[in-house]
């Protein structure tokens, strides 16, 4: 593909976000969306929209015996993709990082490794990929987004509270996003199921099948109003002071996803699986980080900065290296 088309067909996408996130903006600035409201929004997104996506796209189509081993090792790929990127770009900020104020280093390791796969990623691989006959965005973003989930409450959460001993195995195992991903799996994968022309898959009866779909159209305007709230809330002429906040900025926006695109492409990745798996690699510093910082006292100000000026620049960004990578693919 062409890759003005490819630029051009991915900005299109990402400016619809942008869109949203705008009206986020002036909500907050406007006082009709409240801090707790917010707050409220994403845990409706995280407990119940983002398992509603992962099991719609696992359980809404089913697929024919002979294409179902393929996606299965996609799906596989996707996610040893996802353990190596994680582990790659860890131990690169545990190198790149390594000045004495403790907490602003902390929230720089962090900011820079996990992504908003969930609140960006995963809405942008669906508007790009999925079509009503097959939702492979969303299942390829599913997996990948439930090893980010790993890798945050393991490394991010022992590293941002200092304490190796804070991993949080409970909310490991019981994370919604892995939760809705096995549950998808049991839908995608039954062998009690399989039909008489040879598709394989569990159907839900029609009328969850539905709330279902209906809860999962709101992975795109929900997260989208919720970081436009963030930015409404931001400094972002103290954020354009900060040297390492470029740093870290140009890590998450550029230098890892470029790094994984090439690496990636050389290793013969091709399709949807490279697709998704640079999409996830370059979205914006994630809402987490402000979160966390927040739970573990580190610098909420500046986590705040990262997570809107990485948003503002990657409209640039993601437009660039989405659009190159679909030219690749």
């Amino acid at each position: 593909m062409d890759f003005l088309v490819s630029f051009l067909a991915v900005a299109e996408k990402v400016g619809l976000l942008f869109i949203i996130i705008a009206l986020g903006f002036l909500c907050q600035r406007t006082k009709l969306l409240t801090e707790e409201a917010n707050k409220c929004m994403a845990d409706i997104v995280m407990y119940f929209v983002t398992p509603c996506v992962i099991i719609n796209a696992f359980s809404a189509t089913l697929y024919p015996r002979e294409e179902l081993f393929g996606i299965l090792k996609n799906i596989a790929l996707v996610a040893l993709i996802a353990v190596a990127v994680h582990a790659v770009m860890i131990l690169a900020v545990t190198v790149i990082f390594r000045f004495r104020e403790e907490g602003k280093k902390r929230l720089m390791r962090f900011a820079a490794v996990f992504s908003n796969a969930g609140f960006i990623a995963l809405p942008l691989a669906q508007a790009l990929i999925d079509t009503p006959e097959s939702h492979e965005g969303a299942l390829y973003a599913a997996v990948y987004l439930a090893v980010f989930n790993i890798a945050l409450w393991t490394w991010g959460y022992a590293d941002m509270s200092g304490e190796s001993s804070g991993m949080n195995w409970k909310k490991i195992i019981l994370n919604p996003g892995i939760i809705g991903v096995v549950i998808g799996l049991v839908f995608f994968t039954s062998p009690l199921y399989i039909t008489l022309n040879g598709e394989a898959g569990l159907r839900l009866p029609s009328v969850p099948a539905d709330a279902i779909s209906a809860l999962s159209a709101l992975n795109l305007p929900l997260p989208m109003l919720m970081v436009g709230f963030y930015l409404g809330k931001a400094d972002l002429v103290a954020a354009f002071k900060d040297g390492w906040s470029y740093l870290c900025i140009a890590l998450r926006l550029l230098v890892f996803p470029l790094a994984a695109l090439g690496v990636l492409y050389l290793c013969g990745v091709r399709g949807n699986v490279l697709l998704v798996s640079v999409i996830g690699a370059c979205a914006p510093v994630g809402a987490t980080a402000t979160i966390f910082a927040a739970k573990f006292e580190r610098d909420t100000e500046l986590s705040v900065r990262l997570v809107s000026l990485s948003t503002i620049l990657s409209l640039i960004t993601m437009p660039l290296i989405v659009g190159l990578t679909f030219t690749l693919a």
